[in-house]
């Protein structure tokens, strides 16, 4: 199937886009914050039931590194209204998972007239609660591995280096297994995860703990305001996921027009461990009525 690629200009940035398939557009917010959009390789079979919207978030894959400061969720949103502009679309159906889905809540809620229908996946509505989840999995691990995490802190995770230290990213990946993939990861998500912008991730989530967050992220909260969200919204939650099933019930709750489905054999990533499941749901909520 063809597929278009380019640039616009957003913030004097430029952010790289690719558009492959025809009907109604879906644009797809990857997680992260630091990830391109080749995380969402397994959705390009969607292409012949949307005109699916791919494109590198500020600072990652082939879109323009921007300063520490200007990696914010509401640079974020408008570089995604920007796109929205330059594509000349009217309104399009948003999807986003982990820190996509809490880009898309805060991008439906301040141009609300530009989204159609919203899928919120394995995704937050305040930092408080990715807090909670974040202490829970550290609490998790042994003594000996809360150890690094104490000793690296202290020190400094950032100190004459551009990314975590090795043993204390060894560490980290034993507290996040659990809920990251019930399956062996692919190659390209590898790949993905090897080439994410750790500058992005600095920024954002801060530079004291990966399990605090304390960098442009922290202030993250709609809890609040998901009762304004009017357009039919699909809620998407795995058993072992990072969310919790009742805080994915609560975000379905609180937005009016919500549904909530569960993917009972999946942690993070349904549309890899599950994806026969999560694509016929996905093209079912496209062709469903508004």
């Amino acid at each position: 199937m063809l597929v278009t690629k380019g640039f616009i200009s957003s913030g004097g940035l430029k952010i790289y886009y690719e558009i492959e398939g025809e009907g109604q557009p879906l644009v797809l917010l990857s997680g992260g914050p630091g990830f391109s959009h080749a995380y969402f390789q397994p959705l390009h079979a969607l292409a012949p039931d949307a005109r699916l919207i791919f494109y590198d978030q500020r600072g990652t894959g082939r879109s323009d590194k921007a300063s520490p400061q200007d990696y914010t969720v509401e640079a974020n949103v408008e570089d995604l209204e920007q796109l929205r502009r330059e594509l000349e679309l009217d309104s399009c159906i948003v999807l986003g998972h982990s820190w996509g889905g809490m880009l898309a809540q805060a991008y439906v809620l301040k141009y609300p007239a530009h989204v159609s229908k919203l899928i919120l996946a394995d995704t937050f509505s305040s930092i408080a609660d990715l807090t909670l989840f974040l202490m829970r999995i550290r609490n998790a691990v042994p003594e000996e591995t809360r150890a690094i995490y104490d000793r690296h802190e202290r020190e400094g995770l950032y100190k004459d280096r551009d990314r975590y230290p090795d043993e204390y990213d060894a560490a980290v990946w034993i507290a996040w297994e659990p809920v990251w993939l019930n399956i062996p990861p692919p190659q390209w998500l590898q790949d993905v995860l090897s080439e994410g912008a750790w500058d992005i991730d600095r920024a954002m989530r801060g530079e004291e703990s990966a399990f605090r967050i304390t960098g442009t992220l922290a202030q993250f909260d709609v809890s609040g305001r998901l009762h304004e969200i009017r357009v039919p919204t699909l809620v998407i939650v795995s058993t072992c996921d990072m969310p919790t099933v009742a805080m994915a019930q609560e975000m379905a709750r609180l937005i009016p027009n919500a549904r909530l489905e569960l993917f009972e054999h999946s942690r993070h990533f349904p549309f890899i461990e599950e994806p026969d499941k999560f694509l016929n749901l996905i093209r079912e909520f496209i062709k469903g009525k508004p």
